[in-house]
């Protein structure tokens, strides 16, 4: 009358190596991620200053509010991606 529990069955090595790897490429996920965000904002810093470098001072404000535009865009755009990946599983 005895039934097999499997919920505390002792995962075999494969398995075991699949979560060790599983793990470390989440890792390596989030720092490469971590590293584009720094990316990220180092660009944004350096765009703003170009345009202070380069276009007339009363152009400034039109060339600021595009380059945002365009960075908005871009971020909605991922967005929207990844919650359609998220949702599809």
């Amino acid at each position: 009358m005895s039934e097999a529990n499997t919920d505390t069955e002792i995962p075999d090595e494969s398995t075991a190596n699949f979560d060790v790897q599983t793990n470390l490429y989440r890792a390596a996920l989030g720092l490469f991620a971590l590293l584009a965000l720094v990316a990220v904002i180092q660009l944004y810093s350096s765009v703003n200053a170009t345009i202070n470098t380069f276009i007339s001072h009363k152009y400034r404000p039109l060339f600021r509010a595009a380059f945002n535009l365009v960075v908005l865009l871009v971020s909605g755009i991922g967005i929207s991606w990844s919650v359609r990946e998220l949702t599809r599983k």
